[in-house]
């Protein structure tokens, strides 16, 4: 399996007054074609998809063509998203019912079933045996109860790929945004 991971494409960001559309582009162009060159199987695209939760017309535009010619020209590639802190969790995860055709899974938010943590709903099941564990970027009170958010974090990971082992996965590939400082 070949993949490709992707992180912080940041789609409609002006940079201190200079619009970075352009760059985007072309960028997207380049991702196309090495897809296709390289016969890649999976691209996982960990958040901040877009520079703002309300990206403009055009950087939506630029995305979701992206996608569909990347799917268009490469039958079999599956895409895995997820929300970044730059971004709307529930507008990158709203079209999922149509992207999901084209073989692209986006989480965006954390969902829960009866009140609790839903964590089928981001392992992800890739080529073969394996899974992905698709973690959207996590806000406070987004993870388990923990003493402290780091600590809240490690534990959705720890949970999320027992959870995973448990249903015969493997391999497992861990995937989500985090925002460090300090």
């Amino acid at each position: 399996m070949k993949i490709i991971h992707t992180a912080d494409w940041h789609l409609g960001q002006t940079f201190y007054g200079y619009d970075r559309s352009k760059e985007h582009t072309l960028f997207l162009d380049w991702l196309c074609n090495i897809i296709k060159e390289r016969s890649i199987d999976l691209l996982l695209i960990a958040g901040d998809i877009f520079d703002t939760p309300n990206p403009s017309a055009e950087a939506q535009r630029m995305y979701y063509h992206f996608l569909k010619r990347v799917t268009q020209e490469n039958e079999g590639l599956q895409i895995i998203a997820t929300a970044g802190n730059h971004d709307s969790a529930a507008r990158i995860e709203a079209p999922s019912p149509l992207l999901n055709v084209f073989n692209v899974h986006v989480s965006g938010v954390v969902h829960y079933r009866n009140e609790e943590i839903d964590y089928d709903s981001m392992i992800i099941p890739i080529v073969g045996n394996g899974c992905c564990l698709a973690v959207p970027y996590l806000r406070h009170n987004d993870h388990p109860e923990a003493e402290s958010y780091s600590k809240g974090v490690a534990k959705m990971y720890s949970a999320l790929y027992e959870r995973a082992r448990e249903k015969g996965y493997s391999p497992i590939i861990a995937m989500g945004p985090l925002q460090a400082s300090g």
